[in-house]
């Protein structure tokens, strides 16, 4: 029989699921919006992930008061899953464990998603700063890259600033 502490675990363990799935359904989301440089729309769903995460900040604190009230039950001064799962029967192990196991896969694929998302921006960073700094003046790493409107290679560096066009 599962217990009410151990049911009640699994629904914030549930409610932690969903909200992660969002999460990584708008970092996902976002990606395609950095690539494009839609910068309001980045910027709208950064918005909508701040929401998330201020949600998911609370079930935290529910599932930590969840998995406290579960190990006082049981006579345990951890709360980690390592010390609770030594504490739970077949049947609630079986409730709790794929929850876990949907937990860290969840939060994997949104750390990956987000360290891609992080490399695209900081990409973009680098451009705009070399862009700028060409502007500001010549750059050795940009004028041997120079192309004449009809597609051939500069022979000489420009003399003036230079605009990158990274589309090209």
């Amino acid at each position: 029989m599962i217990g009410a502490t151990v049911t009640e675990l699994a629904d914030r363990l549930d409610e932690a699921v969903a909200v992660q799935e969002r999460l990584l359904a708008l970092v996902q989301r976002q990606r395609p919006e950095i690539v494009a440089a839609r910068h309001e729309a980045v910027d709208a769903i950064a918005g909508e992930i701040e929401v998330e995460v201020r949600r998911l900040s609370g079930i935290e604190k529910a599932r930590a008061a969840a998995a406290e009230a579960l190990a006082d039950e049981r006579g345990l001064a951890a709360t980690r899953w390592s010390a609770l799962r030594e504490a739970l029967g077949p049947d609630e192990l079986a409730t709790i464990t794929p929850r876990i196991e949907r937990i860290e896969r969840v939060v994997r694929d949104l750390e990956l998603a987000n360290a891609v998302n992080s490399q695209l921006v900081r990409r973009e960073l680098d451009l705009v700063d070399l862009s700028v700094r060409s502007l500001a003046r010549p750059d050795p790493r940009t004028s041997p890259n120079a192309y004449t409107a009809a597609g051939g290679r500069v022979s000489a560096p420009a003399l003036a600033p230079l605009l990158l066009n990274t589309a090209a």
